[in-house]
């Protein structure tokens, strides 16, 4: 598995969450995706997103539409996109994937 880490900077915590909930479904749609996590300090407006992707072959092959994504998502926001970087996943730990916290 491999992963792509976005940071983002927003004024509007509450505004970008609906943004990252506007691409979701479509980012579910791209080929070799397998989940993500999207992460917000609502105090800071620091924020994150995480994406697992199959194979590092598909991580680098959604590359375009993952940058169109993450640009629609900020949209309604403004937030800044502060980076972008990817990884190879080496362990995983912890509660399943779905799990949402509350």
């Amino acid at each position: 598995m491999h992963a792509r880490l976005s940071t983002y900077q927003t004024e509007d915590p509450e505004r970008l969450i609906a943004g990252f909930e506007s691409v979701t479904e479509e980012l579910q749609r791209v080929d070799g995706f397998s989940h993500a996590y999207f992460l917000v300090d609502r105090e800071t407006g620091k924020a994150a997103s995480i994406t697992i992707w199959e194979s590092e072959a598909a991580l680098a092959a959604s590359t375009a539409k993952a940058d169109e994504l993450r640009k629609q998502g900020t949209q309604p926001s403004g937030a800044s996109i502060k980076a972008v970087d990817t990884f190879e996943v080496v362990q995983e730990v912890g509660s399943p994937a779905g799990s949402r916290a509350t």
